[in-house]
């Protein structure tokens, strides 16, 4: 974590109320604290990730600054239970794929990749829902199965 630019409190108010509100998430949190509150972090049931994951939470970051009125942001899922991680950024890390970029790495199959990626939304707990659909739906399921 440690985009740079300024947070917006009401954006992460939106936010953390997004994830409390997901089935998935157990807790919700200001990291390091309700004081700093660099980022959230999400505690996830690890019995209602597909493919079963356990028996430690794994845990989703969002991290959300604005440099201007440019968003930059963090959502990003990892599995201590695997070493699986993946998640969506809008950074300058790689600038050849565009303002946003899907990122994972499976280090049990030494698998990891990042591609471009979109969000259609522009509201910040619009995107969050989008990214929560498609991450527990699609993307851990595809990544991480046995087959």
């Amino acid at each position: 974590m440690g985009l740079s630019g300024t947070t917006d409190s009401s954006v992460y108010e939106g936010l953390k109320d997004v994830l409390q509100r997901h089935p998935i998430v157990t807790t919700v949190a200001y990291e390091p604290d309700s004081i700093v509150k660099q980022f959230l972090r999400a505690q996830i049931d690890p019995s209602r990730v597909v493919p079963l994951t356990g028996p430690e939470s794994p845990t989703l970051d969002i991290e959300w600054r604005f440099v201007e009125d440019e968003p930059y942001y963090r959502i990003h899922y990892a599995d201590s239970n695997t070493g699986f991680n993946c998640g969506w950024h809008r950074d300058d890390d790689h600038p050849d794929l565009g303002p946003v970029h899907f990122q994972y790495a499976h280090p049990v199959r030494g698998e990891r990749d990042h591609e471009c990626a979109h969000f259609k939304k522009t509201i910040p707990t619009e995107i969050l829902w989008i990214a929560l659909d498609r991450l527990f739906e699609k993307r851990i399921p595809t990544l991480t199965n046995d087959n």
